[in-house]
């Protein structure tokens, strides 16, 4: 089952989307900054997933980290043009609009790169 580092201002939106993610069995840890982000992903756990919300402030840092240890690294956000951008920088990283469930997110993890 695919490991998930969430990372989000949003409190309400990560907690969630972390409960949904555990209540499947998967392990999920979320984070509010980049700074609690780079500790995760430094540590000696293995995430095969971070997503990122493209507001955060150096949420590009976070997700070349991500894309670079070879994770499955997804922007988030609502507004289309801002995942636009991001994907432009980051073209390792995938977009994926919010709002969106649990469900959604192990689906597009699920699938090969190559495929979304």
């Amino acid at each position: 089952m695919p490991a998930f580092l969430i990372v989000d201002e949003d409190r309400n939106f990560r907690d969630a989307l972390a409960i949904g993610l555990r209540l499947d069995g998967h392990l999920a840890v979320a984070v509010a900054d980049a700074e609690a982000a780079r500790a995760q992903l430094g540590a000696a756990r293995r995430f095969d997933c971070c997503v990122v919300d493209a507001h955060l402030p150096d949420a590009d840092g976070v997700l070349e980290i991500a894309a670079s240890r070879g994770l499955r690294a997804i922007a988030t956000g609502p507004y289309p043009e801002l995942l636009e951008a991001a994907s432009a920088r980051h073209p390792r990283a995938e977009a994926l609009p919010k709002p969106f469930c649990a469900r959604d997110l192990v689906a597009r993890v699920e699938r090969p790169a190559s495929a979304v």
